[in-house]
């Protein structure tokens, strides 16, 4: 990666940081993470400050856009799962609670 680097995105957790630098990498974008939890000593520092993606400086815009239309694209209203009758966030596929999917 370039030595200029920007922070786009910041996580509180390992699995969403890697999912977006994957879908990222999908579109063409090379991102890295980038953490400060002393070596996982201190797991509780990735809520407090966050886990970063990373990527080069002239990639910067198009990565924030994409993170944004990915974002936008999966977020939707709630929804009651038929199975077990939870609501559930609208940008899950499956229910939290049984694992239904939605349908």
């Amino acid at each position: 990666m370039a030595t200029d680097t920007v922070v786009v995105a910041t996580f509180t957790n390992q699995p969403e940081a890697e999912a977006m630098r994957e879908r990222l990498a999908s579109l063409g974008i090379t991102a890295e993470i980038r953490r400060d939890n002393v070596g996982g000593m201190y797991p509780q520092l990735d809520i407090q400050e966050g886990i970063d993606l990373v990527v080069a400086s002239e990639t910067a815009d198009a990565a924030r856009q994409a993170i944004a239309d990915l974002q936008t694209e999966t977020a939707g209203p709630p929804w009651t799962c038929p199975a077990c009758g939870e609501e559930v966030g609208g940008n899950f596929t499956a229910c939290w609670n049984c694992g239904r999917e939605r349908g």
